[in-house]
């Protein structure tokens, strides 16, 4: 009884190893991994978006097959707390938040990498990619605001006096 377990769980182990071995030189992860720069996205406001996505334009998204790095130049004034990375099947496709290791995300390293968001698609799958950053919007100093740039003694307000 030893020896027949003994020899289903070997017989087993081959065949596992020989379906793993046929499936790796056709697999779609065999890909060089490389490096891509974006420089076409947008600045609105604090926010930076990596391509158009209106109810007008859609896209193109920025190619992301397998192993592939992408650096978006964002043009904020430092990197960004808040990043959205979305994904579609199609360089104009519908887009979905991206999970997991599609689109792992890594932080800058030095002053230089603040210039950019970089991301790598950490799968065998091939996406296209839409980035959105922000950065807060830093509020006027306290006790500056109705105060006239131009006459700072003025002291419009609240009060109705001036």
């Amino acid at each position: 009884m030893h020896r027949a377990l003994r020899n289903s769980a070997a017989l087993a182990a081959v065949v596992l190893a020989l379906s793993c071995a046929g499936c790796s030189f056709t697999s779609s992860c065999n890909r060089a991994e490389d490096t891509v720069v974006i420089t076409t996205g947008k600045v609105y406001g604090n926010t930076y978006i990596s391509a158009p996505n209106d109810s007008m334009h859609r896209g193109p998204f920025a190619h992301f097959p397998p192993a592939r790095t992408l650096e978006f130049v964002h043009g904020l004034p430092y990197w960004p707390p808040d990043i959205a990375i979305w994904l579609a099947f199609q360089e104009e496709g519908t887009l979905a938040p991206s999970a997991g290791n599609s689109s792992l995300l890594l932080r800058p390293t030095t002053a230089e990498d603040d210039e950019m968001i970089r991301i790598k698609n950490d799968t065998c799958s091939e996406f296209w990619v839409w980035v959105v950053a922000s950065v807060p919007v830093i509020p006027a100093p306290e006790g500056d605001a109705g105060v006239s740039a131009s006459d700072p003694t003025a002291t419009a307000g609240a009060s109705g006096t001036e």
